[in-house]
């Protein structure tokens, strides 16, 4: 889907996504030269979850390392 870059604030760039909705996504995944005002192409797509006898351990710690910010750049 498309998006336009609405702003960047503090290293965060807001997506208005066409057909309704926003992204907040960290400015450093943009294309190069991606600014305030541009169209962008936005993908979403699934991640299988990992097997093995390790799995339950690493989802877990991939949860908590978003929801405590583990997942901003800069």
């Amino acid at each position: 889907m498309r998006g336009f870059v609405d702003r960047v604030t503090d290293g965060i760039a807001v997506i208005l996504l066409e057909g309704g909705g926003r992204a907040y996504v960290p400015e450093a995944v943009l294309p190069p030269g991606t600014a305030s005002g541009h169209l962008v192409e936005v993908t979403i797509a699934r991640v299988d979850v990992p097997t093995g006898p390790d799995a339950a351990e690493e989802v877990a710690q991939l949860i908590e390392r978003l929801r405590t910010g583990g997942h901003r750049h800069g």
